[in-house]
């Protein structure tokens, strides 16, 4: 199921080739290679037929979502500037550009196709997503740690948390 999941996450870009190969930790070259790091971007808010509490709370997810967009991304900016070594920042929809201009590796996360913001979570549920390092150029996917969905905006905890794992992996 796992490997399903991030073979639907990866198709745009190895373009149905193999399934990518699962490691954990930091690739080895990390260091001199460039990593792209993904902004939010907005959703299209959700139309439905009929309005319920259910919807009701997904409509406000979308909308919170949406809201806290350019702070988020403002803050992403000045948290890369922790980051050690080269990256570029750019969206979710555009990145493959950066992939034909040299950089082999982006850090990304099923947060960013917001499908938990399709729908409401089971009560009590707290989502959690796995961040992932992935290799655009020889299809691995390097596993580097987990944030739940109440800190996906947080960038300068998710730039603190991958220093942490490349710090970890020296």
């Amino acid at each position: 199921m796992k490997n399903l999941f991030f073979l639907l996450l990866f198709v745009p870009i190895v373009a149905l080739a193999q399934q990518p190969t699962f490691k954990k930790g930091i690739p080895d070259d990390l260091d001199k290679e460039k990593i792209i790091f993904l902004e939010h971007e907005p959703i299209k808010l959700s139309q439905f037929e009929e309005q319920t509490k259910s919807t009701e709370y997904i409509l406000q997810r979308q909308e919170n979502h949406n809201n806290v967009l350019k702070e988020s991304n403002r803050k992403l900016k000045g948290a890369a500037l922790e980051y050690p070594f080269e990256y570029a920042i750019t969206t979710p929809s555009t990145y493959f550009s950066l992939a034909k201009a040299g950089y082999k590796y982006v850090l990304q996360s099923s947060v960013y196709k917001y499908d938990h913001l399709m729908s409401t979570p089971a009560e009590g549920e707290l989502i959690v997503f796995e961040y992932y390092i992935f290799d655009m150029e020889n299809n691995i996917v390097y596993e580097v740690f987990h944030i739940d969905e109440m800190k996906v905006y947080d960038f300068k905890l998710i730039i603190k948390k991958l220093n942490k794992a490349i710090k970890a992996a020296d």
